[in-house]
C-alpha cells in the first residue's frame, strides 16, 4: 500500500498514553507481556539502522522477529516486517481495519480523544506481530520518549541511539532536555544502552537514571576505538569490545556513523541474549550483519559508470537535521574519494534548512535544485544557496524526475548526491529506480 486505509491526524489530542492504552485494551493486546520479549529503540539519528541491525541479530540467533520502524519511503507496509518480510498488502488492510474500529469506538466513548496515526501505527504493528507468533519484537519508539507509545511496553532494554536538536520545543528547548525526554521511554529497572553521542549530556542522564531508577550502560565504556573503511562497494567496520575483542564487518551499510550504531545493536542484543556472546562472537555476529540495510540512509544505488556504461550513480541519504546533514556530508566524501559528484537538492519547509544548508554549501559547487510539494520553493533554495556557496554552479528542475534527467547531462561520470531530507530522498530513490528499469 502506498498509504495508510486511517485517515488520521499526524498529532493526536493531548497526551496520548492512557488512550493508546484502553485502544489497546480493546483490541486484546496485553502491553505488558508484549513488552517483555520487546526492545524498544530510541533517539534522534540511526534508529532505523540499529533496529535492522537487531532484526538481522535476532533472526540469526533463530528468533521470529518482527520490526516496526518509521518513517516509509515508498509504501506504508515497509513499516512492518516479520522474519524479514515485509506485510502484504491485504494483511495490512485487515489489521488497520480491526484497529480503526477500536480507535472510533475509543473516540465514540471518548468525544475528543483522537487518536494519532503514530498511535496506530503502533497498535497495528502489535496486532499483527501477536497473530503471527512473533518471538522477538524491535520497536522504533516515535518522535520522543517520555509521551511516546512505545514507553508503554515497559521494554526491559531500550536503546538511546543518537542525540541532536530536533522536534524543538515539543521534546525540550536544549539538547539536555531532549536527552532527558529520550530517557523516559525507559521503565523502571531497564537495562539503557546509550550511544556515544549522549556523552556531553551524561551527568545529567545519570542523575536521572538514578532517580528512575534505570541501568544505563554508556558504549563509550565498552569499546575503544573503531575503525572505518568506507567504500562505494562495501563498508568495513572494525570495532574493539574491551572485554570481548575486535569484531570486523562487511556491510552495505553506509557512513562512519554506522560503527556507533553498531555498537550500540551489539550492545542491545547483549543485554537481551547474552548466550549468544559465548560462543557467536565474531564469527556468526559478523555473518549476520552482513546483509542488512537500510533504505535511502547513505545507501549507494548502482553506480553505472563502474560498469562501463557512462551513467552516474546515486549516492542518497534521508539525515533532515543539522547534525544528520553533517554526517551525511562527511559520509558521502569518504564515498567519493576524489570522484566528482552533483548535488541534487530539496528541502521541507518545516526543517532547520539555514542550518542545514550552513553545511551542505561549502561541500558542494555544482548543484540540481528542485521543490518539494509544500517545500521550499527552488528559487528560494537556490538563492540561500548562492549566497552560502557564490562560486556554485546551479540549475532548476521542477521534479525528481526532472532533476535526475538533469543531472545526468552532459554525460560526465559524476556520481549523483541526493540530499536534503526524507521526502526528497524518497522521491528521489523512487524516480531513479523508476528511470533504471524503464518503467
Amino acid at each position: 500500500m502506498r498509504a495508510s486505509t486511517l485517515d488520521l491526524p499526524r498529532f493526536g489530542d493531548g497526551v496520548g498514553l492512557a488512550r493508546t492504552a484502553a485502544i489497546a485494551a480493546r483490541l486484546g493486546l496485553d502491553l505488558r507481556a508484549i513488552g517483555r520479549r520487546s526492545v524498544v529503540i530510541a533517539g534522534s539519528n540511526g534508529k532505523g539502522s540499529v533496529a535492522r541491525m537487531l532484526g538481522g541479530l535476532f533472526q540469526a540467533a533463530g528468533e521470529r522477529t518482527g520490526l516496526f520502524t518509521s518513517p516509509h519511503l515508498q509504501a506504508f507496509n515497509e513499516r512492518f516486517e516479520l522474519a524479514g518480510e515485509m506485510i502484504a498488502d491485504n494483511r495490512l488492510q485487515a489489521l488497520e481495519a480491526q484497529v480503526g474500529a477500536a480507535v472510533s469506538d475509543h473516540l465514540a466513548d471518548h468525544p475528543g480523544d483522537q487518536a494519532c496515526a503514530f498511535e496506530a501505527g503502533f497498535l497495528t504493528a502489535l496486532l499483527w506481530f501477536e497473530q503471527a507468533g512473533a518471538e522477538r519484537l524491535v520497536i522504533e519508539a516515535g518522535i520522543g520518549g517520555r509521551y511516546d507509545p512505545t514507553r508503554l511496553l515497559q521494554a526491559p532494554v531500550v536503546a538511546l541511539v543518537s542525540l541532536d536538536r530536533e522536534h524543538m520545543p515539543l521534546l525540550g528547548h536544549t539538547l539536555r532536555e531532549v536527552a532527558l525526554d529520550k530517557l523516559d521511554v525507559a521503565p523502571p529497572g531497564a537495562r539503557v544502552v546509550i550511544g556515544r553521542s549522549f556523552e556531553g549530556e551524561r551527568p545529567a542522564l545519570a542523575v536521572m537514571a538514578g532517580l528512575k531508577p534505570v541501568r544505563p550502560l554508556w558504549v563509550a565504556d565498552q569499546y575503544g576505538l573503531s575503525g572505518s573503511e568506507d567504500r562505494l562497494a562495501g563498508h568495513h567496520i572494525t570495532i574493539r569490545h574491551r572485554e570481548r575483542g575486535p569484531l570486523r564487518v562487511l556491510t552495505p551499510m553506509h557512513g562512519r556513523f554506522q560503527a556507533d550504531n553498531l555498537e550500540v545493536a551489539l550492545e542491545v542484543l547483549a543485554e537481551a541474549r547474552p548466550d549468544l556472546f559465548a560462543n557467536n562472537w565474531p564469527g556468526s555476529v559478523a555473518e549476520a550483519l552482513a546483509h542488512c540495510t537500510n533504505p535511502a540512509r547513505m545507501e549507494v544505488l548502482p553506480l553505472g559508470a563502474d560498469d562501463g556504461d557512462g551513467e552516474p550513480g546515486l549516492i542518497i541519504d534521508a539525515g533532515h537535521s543539522p547534525a544528520g546533514i553533517a554526517a551525511a556530508v562527511s559520509g558521502v566524501a569518504t564515498l567519493l574519494d576524489g570522484r566528482p559528484a552533483r548535488l541534487l537538492l530539496a528541502m521541507s519547509a518545516d526543517k532547520s534548512v539555514d542550518a542545514m544548508l550552513d553545511r551542505l554549501a561549502p561541500a558542494f559547487d555544482d548543484v540540481v535544485v528542485s521543490a518539494l510539494p509544500g517545500g521550499v520553493p527552488a528559487a528560494l533554495l537556490e538563492a540561500a544557496y548562492r549566497q552560502r556557496n557564490p562560486r556554485a554552479r546551479l540549475q532548476l528542475a521542477p521534479t525528481a524526475a526532472q532533476a535526475i534527467a538533469a543531472a545526468q547531462l552532459p554525460q560526465d561520470g559524476r556520481v549523483l548526491v541526493g540530499l536534503g531530507g526524507l521526502f526528497w530522498a524518497a522521491a528521489l530513490r523512487d524516480a531513479w529506480l523508476m528511470a533504471c528499469t524503464g518503467a
